[in-house]
């Protein structure tokens, strides 16, 4: 028995049976049928639409099935040829194409609203251009100025022809600056979203913006290009002009145009910018770029001392620039940022002196100055030092030797027992020298302690009898005892003018000294 000839497979495309390839709009369902004759059975299928491979997305409407290929409330954007590929052992061949046409209402062309600038009593032409199949469409024009709204005389409207319109209009008065908008309809239904002009008084354009320098190589020479944002044109077709001016003379270098829309671009060739040989100035280009229209020149944009090297003294085949306002803002945000730290210092500082101010620092002891308790044998004075504000005060003190602790007096003894601090011998002046205030809280004894308080002529070897301390003391014997009788309560501190007592000795029995028994 004869076996079968093992082929490529053999396609066939076709539409849907029951579709009517001349009836089909935006938003019907559309499907394909791939008809596929193959020995051995094809194992592979694929979809292309205008030689793009068709995958298959559910989101977007797209079923691809063994032989169908489904489209989904199709679109305008689908419309084209389709194509399938089958594959088998032996070969793959490609169906024949099937053009799909997607019948769709009018649309604008421009999504965006058109702006016309007019003067009084001047005569414009707005063009209205729309996307339609078929291209058979009608036109219907409106005019909206705040808040009111009518049709436009189709008297005006010049010419309409296929899917463009044009309407002559002209602005009488203040009331014809408005809203013109143009709605087109053909078989398959009227235009969704109408396309709208603006119809402004006319005006000068906006200044330019934005404006950068950048290096550019074009060919053999090199170029500075100049690129900037074009603003409002005033309602009317603008172009756009740059100066080069010399910097220091200020003579016209280079004149150049462009009539780009958006983002007008002037390429300046340097070889025509350098100065003469053997001028001793370095290059330097003053720029200016304005907008023109009809109505008249936008304001300039000066672009200040554009600094050039020449090309023949450069290495790297690039062309170099400087630009002295950039050198300028460097060095200020420098200046400002070294200011910030000093000022940060300064305040640190401040506030770690801070806890002095005002005159309420905190009693310390001089570390080298501590008390220590002496032995029996000797008993030295010590020194207590104060510190309060800008004042600094020296209280002389003694302790009590370790014999007397914990010793009783006897109910007959004569002999009282001295207070923890003693009394200081004072100078012999009662006058408290100016600057030095009294610190009245240091020189209230208590009750008790000045009926401890002895009265004895203190004595001062080889001092004048102007320079003796005139008020009554307290003296310590070597036992540690107090003779004399009571005296009243001390009178102000009193100093000394010898060098050696220009420490100021105070009395201290309001101020609790340390531990007499250690």
């Amino acid at each position: 028995m004869r076996g079968r000839m093992e082929d490529p497979p053999k396609v066939e495309l076709h539409l849907g049976s029951t579709l009517n390839p001349e009836d089909i709009k935006e938003g019907d369902d559309v499907y394909f049928e791939c008809i596929i004759k193959a020995n051995p059975k094809q194992h592979k299928i694929t979809w292309f639409h205008d030689g793009t491979l068709v995958s298959q997305n559910m989101s977007s409407g797209v079923i691809i099935s063994t032989h169908s290929l489904v489209l989904q409330r199709v679109t305008r954007w689908q419309s084209g040829a389709y194509t399938c590929l089958a594959a088998n052992p032996r070969g793959e061949n490609v169906s024949n194409p099937v053009m799909l046409r997607v019948r769709y209402a009018p649309v604008c062309r421009d999504t965006e609203m058109a702006v016309i600038g007019a003067s009084l009593n001047e005569v414009i032409k707005v063009r209205c251009h729309v996307s339609a199949d078929p291209s058979d469409v009608t036109f219907v024009w409106q005019f909206n100025n705040s808040g009111e709204s009518f049709d436009v005389s189709p008297a005006r409207i010049s010419a309409s022809i296929g899917n463009v319109s044009e309407l002559m209009y002209t602005t009488s008065s203040q009331r014809d600056y408005g809203t013109l908008t143009c709605w087109g309809k053909n078989s398959i239904g009227r235009q969704a979203e109408p396309c709208v002009f603006q119809v402004v008084p006319a005006a000068k354009p906006s200044p330019l913006t934005n404006c950068t320098l950048r290096a550019a190589t074009n060919h053999s020479s090199d170029v500075l290009e100049v690129e900037c944002r074009a603003g409002y044109d005033g309602g009317l077709p603008q172009r756009f002009i740059l100066e080069a001016y010399d910097a220091y003379t200020m003579r016209l270098r280079l004149n150049l145009s462009s009539a780009e829309s958006d983002v007008p671009v002037f390429r300046l060739d340097l070889g025509e910018m350098l100065p003469p040989s053997g001028d001793g100035f370095p290059p330097s280009l003053r720029i200016v770029v304005y907008a023109q229209n009809a109505k008249g020149r936008s304001e300039k944009l000066v672009l200040e001392d554009i600094m050039l090297n020449d090309a023949e003294k450069r290495t790297d085949g690039s062309s170099n620039m400087s630009i002295l306002p950039i050198a300028a803002l460097l060095t200020g945000s420098l200046l400002t940022l070294g200011i910030a730290v000093l000022l940060i210092v300064v305040l640190a500082v401040r506030r770690k002196h801070r806890h002095c101010g005002g005159g309420h620092c905190s009693y310390q002891l001089d570390p080298s100055k501590q008390p220590k308790v002496p032995g029996q044998s000797s008993r030295p004075g010590s020194m207590l030092e104060i510190n309060t504000g800008d004042n600094r005060y020296v209280v002389a003190y003694t302790l009590k030797p370790a014999a007397d602790c914990g010793t009783q007096p006897s109910a007959n003894s004569s002999v009282d027992r001295q207070p923890d601090i003693l009394n200081t011998p004072r100078g012999a002046d009662t006058t408290t020298p100016p600057g030095l205030p009294r610190p009245d809280a240091l020189f209230t004894p208590s009750t008790g302690e000045r009926n401890r308080q002895q009265h004895s002529p203190p004595t001062f070897p080889n001092f004048s009898h102007e320079e003796q301390i005139s008020s009554p003391e307290v003296s310590v014997s070597q036992t540690g005892g107090t003779l004399g009788r009571p005296r009243p309560r001390p009178r102000d501190i009193s100093y000394s003018n010898f060098a050696t007592m220009r420490r100021d000795h105070i009395i201290a029995d309001a101020i609790p000294g340390p531990e007499s028994c250690v």
